[in-house]
């Protein structure tokens, strides 16, 4: 292929390339960015209806409470207080209960009565208009008496009901009203005391309705400004209707927006909806019917808000009896749902422990049974691979019941999409507009070349006195004087590289002299290093009453650290040692030592070992040579150490956790002195001994600090905490290696510990 065609075909490819590689990007970084801001959006909405549930619970909760601080209408009494104070401290709550049971304390009768009357029923009308605010036809008596049967209050149903807030004055006085009934559920109460309390807690309660009272009154204005204001946006609605089908009669296209109002929010697979039309408070006895409506209800307030809602009634300071709330599941699932909007496309749904899914339309419930999100979500799948779709959810933890929102999202990454394929053709247009100019671009670049070729040809033929001619400035007139200068060149350097051929040949075997002689010393170095781990001990000494722990790195391929055993019966000698410098003459006094040792009895006390070995070393003449040497003996509970020239020996006490350090003066064997100090340590169970060289503290760091002993006697008081023997050289060689690295240490080290089992 020809360099003008490779130059056109590179500069589209290289184009192409980028391009392609730019708009690939933006479309998913773009994607990215949007699938992250409508998920986010997903899970706000999520939190949201999370939020909803607390608040119904909550709300329920306290409003309950504060229901059972009231007297509660009796059937028996002819509706003998206001039941309208029920539903205005209910508040908004109250669109949430579709009635309030009461069911006393049973206390066993001897004597039950042979007839049981009718229950009747008493009922609190209400305006009509404000069905919402109930108006209460007979006023409270100052004491009412409590329900002494099982009586249900029929709540009106509650749509907009302004939200009650209780002031600080109703919550003190509902704390009293409790405090009051604790005292009297006393019994050994004074006849006296009792009744102060008994009108002190009637004073209360009075004072409490009274309060009530005038937050109703607050509350049927307000609850008129809402009716009215209801009642101006239903007229609204009808002449919006009325001027869509005219516009739609006279052929005008009616905007989405002009349609009809969206359907009511409906919970799906359970179409039953609220069909209770009552617009007043009815107390009544509870019937056989009451019951199982009692029961579905508890059931389905337990699956979706997690717990039933109940709070005891007292009387006189004794409970009565228990007022539990029959919740609705419709308005719950209104609430937590939220209403349809024409602006919002995406689709909540809950769905309960028992696999029942609820939704705010039929057609959503069928959008989510087409995308099978509910039986992923009862599945326990996850819902996040649903092409064109982002779905959040969450769980209750009370409850359980699982709440989600589902989003589409794939028109707008199918825009996205597209937009990206049409910048892509835009860019390839262009690019193919630009070839047209690089055609004759490439051929005035490429006149030169055939020229160069040419000369390169004949220099590789061998004919170095080739020279190009100089017919532009530009940068192939530079390469043709380059190439030029480079023919010259190569003609002087020709002769240069027979000689530096020579030369290298001369380095090679001179080269191979030296590592013939390398490996012969690395052979002598392998056998050094191999005789001296020989004069070591192949294992530790097993001992009943001692554990026994090695561990020794050296320096150099030679070391000049030494340590052996010796048992003799119940006792067990250690000895270790540092001879001077490293190499072939450490590895000689360490087998002089060895040998010296192999000799060593128990009977013989090591201070009079290391005056016999001072002596013989003497007789040897070995020069400058010397051998730092411990030497300790273990019997009986005790040691009993002698020391030339060693780091002191460190005693770690089980029972204080203490490090002691026995550091005794003298020379090493072989120099001038001849006596050495002995001591006596005795040892406890657990205690644990530590000999060492001075290559552990004399370690280097990075910045060429050494450990030294403070830092040794640290190292060694946390390491004597290990269970075993193994355990603490583990430990002692870790803080080695940390400080050092895992480089060679400058000194050989070796540690020997002997734990007192």
């Amino acid at each position: 292929m020809r360099i003008r065609t490779q130059l056109i075909l590179a500069a589209f490819v290289l184009a192409v390339v980028p391009l392609a590689a730019i708009v690939t990007y933006s479309y998913h970084s773009s994607r990215r960015a949007l699938e992250a801001a409508y998920r986010g959006e997903a899970d706000r909405l999520t939190q949201q209806m999370d939020r909803r549930v607390a608040s119904i619970r909550t709300d329920l909760e306290q409003r309950l409470s504060f229901v059972s601080a009231l007297p509660l209408p009796n059937a028996q009494s002819g509706g003998g207080v206001d039941a309208g104070n029920i539903v205005t401290v209910m508040g908004d709550a109250a669109s949430f209960v579709d009635a309030l049971d009461f069911e006393p304390v049973r206390i066993p009768n001897p004597d039950p009565p042979t007839i049981e009357p009718e229950e009747p029923s008493v009922e609190v009308a209400v305006t009509a208009e404000a069905p919402e605010a109930p108006q209460v036809a007979v006023v409270a008596p100052t004491a009412p008496t409590p329900p002494v049967a099982p009586v249900v209050i029929d709540l009106p149903m509650v749509r907009e009901m302004p939200r009650f807030v209780m002031s600080e004055e109703q919550k003190e006085l509902i704390t009293e009203i409790s405090r009051l009934g604790s005292k009297l559920a006393n019994r050994n109460l004074p006849a006296d005391e009792r009744q102060d309390i008994h009108e002190e807690l009637n004073g209360a309660q009075q004072e409490l309705e009274k309060i009530v009272h005038a937050d109703r009154d607050r509350l049927r204005a307000q609850m008129r400004e809402v009716q009215n204001a209801r009642r101006e946006r239903a007229r609204a609605e009808r002449a919006m209707s009325e001027s869509t089908r005219t516009l739609a009669a006279a052929g005008v296209l009616v905007p989405k927006a002009a349609a009809a109002p969206p359907p009511a929010p409906v919970v799906a697979e359970n179409k039953s909806s609220r069909k209770k039309t009552v617009t007043r408070v009815v107390v009544r006895g509870t019937t056989e019917k009451d019951l199982q409506k009692a029961a579905v209800s508890a059931k389905k307030t337990a699956l979706l808000l997690g717990r039933s809602f109940e709070a005891p009634v007292r009387q006189q300071g004794e409970v009565v009896g228990q007022l539990t709330a029959r919740i609705s599941p419709e308005q719950v699932i209104r609430r937590i749902l939220g209403g349809v909007t024409e602006d919002r496309s995406e689709i909540p749904f809950a769905i309960d422990r028992e696999g029942t899914l609820y939704s705010r339309n039929d057609s959503e419930r069928e959008q989510l049974d087409r995308l099978q999100i509910p039986q992923k979500v009862r599945s326990g799948k996850s819902v996040k691979g649903i092409e064109g779709w982002i779905v959040s959810t969450s769980t209750d933890p009370q409850s359980g019941l699982r709440i989600g929102v589902a989003r589409p999202v794939g028109e707008n990454f199918f825009e996205l999409r597209r937009t990206a394929v049409r910048n892509f053709g835009f860019g390839v247009g262009l690019i193919a507009f630009a070839l047209i100019g690089i055609v004759p671009i490439s051929n005035h670049l490429t006149r030169d070349v055939k020229l160069v070729a040419d000369g390169a040809e004949r220099i590789a033929h061998g004919d170095l006195m080739t020279r190009l001619p100089v017919k532009t400035k530009n940068e192939f007139g530079q390469l043709a004087r380059a190439f030029n200068r480079m023919a010259e060149d190569l003609s002087i350097h020709q002769q240069k590289l027979l000689e530096q051929e020579r030369a290298r040949k001369e380095q090679e075997l001179q080269q191979a002299l030296m590592s013939v002689e390398y490996e012969r010393k690395s052979v002598e170095l392998e056998d050094a290093r191999r005789f001296q781990l020989s004069m070591l001990p192949k294992e530790v000494p097993h001992h009943a009453a001692y554990d026994v722990a090695v561990f020794t790195r050296t320096a150099t391929e030679v070391g000049g650290d030494y340590y052996d055993f010796h048992l003799d019966g119940d006792s067990l000698s250690v000895t270790i040692g540092d001879a001077t410098g490293h190499g072939a003459k450490a590895g000689t006094m360490v087998t002089v030592i060895k040998t010296l040792f192999a000799g060593y009895g128990g009977s013989t006390a090591p201070v009079e070992f290391l005056s016999d070995a001072a002596e013989r070393i003497k007789r040897m003449d070995l020069g400058r040579m010397a051998m730092a040497l411990s030497l300790a003996r273990f019997e009986s509970g005790a040691m009993t150490l002698a020391v030339a020239g060693m780091p002191p020996v460190l005693v770690h006490r089980a029972a204080t956790a203490i490090v002691e350090e026995i550091a005794l003066q003298a020379t090493p064997l072989g120099t001038f002195g001849s006596d050495y100090p002995q001591t006596t340590v005795a040892l406890e169970h657990g205690d644990t001994v530590l000999f060492l060289s001075d290559g552990f503290p004399e370690l280097m760091n990075d910045a060429a600090q050494q450990l030294g002993y403070t830092g040794t006697l640290d190292a060694f008081a946390a390491a004597a905490t290990s269970a075993t023997a193994n355990d603490v050289i583990a430990a002692l060689a870790d803080t080695a290696r940390m400080w050092h690295g895992d480089a060679p240490p400058n000194d050989d080290v070796t540690f020997v510990v002997v734990r007192v089992a």
